[in-house]
Parts: structure tokens; sequence; C-alpha cells
């Protein structure tokens, strides 16, 4: 048990000192190795119930690390105006990053129209990364 104790510990501790965003960037690489790991067990699995119960978790593995990688990758243009937004620059994000410029953000009354979040200033967000 403390085996697994001091192996948590040290995951935990990569983590320590990252701020929000580069914690889920590192766990979306986890995640996608983790992938990796569970397709390696299920390629040498002779039981095809375990095999297919391995590659059931590394799709899920995939389905997280997908999400996270969604949220953490800012995008470059307006999705309503397609005027083009460097990551420094002004306008508003979800958190899941659909991306608008101010103008269109104040439109949109800063509710995102793909998920319904507050569209909150992508400085702010960049801040707090």
């Amino acid at each position: 048990m403390s085996n697994t104790s001091d192996a948590e510990k040290r995951m935990a501790a990569l983590f320590e000192g990252l701020n929000r965003m580069q914690q889920m960037t590192l766990l979306a690489r986890l995640e996608m190795a983790g992938a990796s790991i569970y397709r390696a067990f299920a390629a040498e699995e002779k039981n095809a119930k375990a095999r297919e119960a391995l590659l059931a978790a590394a799709k899920d593995e995939e389905k997280n690390g997908n999400l996270l990688r969604l949220m953490t990758t800012p995008k470059d243009k307006c999705e309503r105006c397609g005027k083009l937004m460097p990551v420094a620059s002004d306008g508003v994000s979800c958190s899941f990053q659909c991306t608008f410029c101010a103008e269109c953000g104040t439109a949109l009354k800063s509710v995102c129209p793909n998920c319904t979040g507050a569209l909150e200033s992508r400085a702010r967000l960049q801040a707090h990364a």
C-alpha cells in the first residue's frame, strides 16, 4: 500500500507549482499516454473480455485527454465574425476556449452560443493560466 501511496505522491508532485492551465495541459498529456499504455496491455491480453475492457479504458483516457486539450488550446480568430485574434489580444472565451472578439462578445451578451457558459476576458483567463 505504501508503494501506491508513494507513487501517487510522486504523480501529484508533478502538478505542484503549476497554474490551472498548465495542470490541465499536463493532465491531457498523461491521459493520452495512459491511453497508449492501456492499448499496449490490451495487445498482450489473451482474455477477450479483459482486452475489450482495456480498450474501453484507452478510449476513456483519449476522451479525457481530448477534452483537456480542447479546454487548453486558445483559438486564433473570432468564431462569429472571423476576426484574427492573437492569444494576447482582447476578446472573450468560455471554458472550452470558444473565442469571440470584444464586439461579438458584447453582442452575445457574454454568453457562449456553443455551451451557454460565461464568456470571460481572454486576458483574465490567461492571467489565471
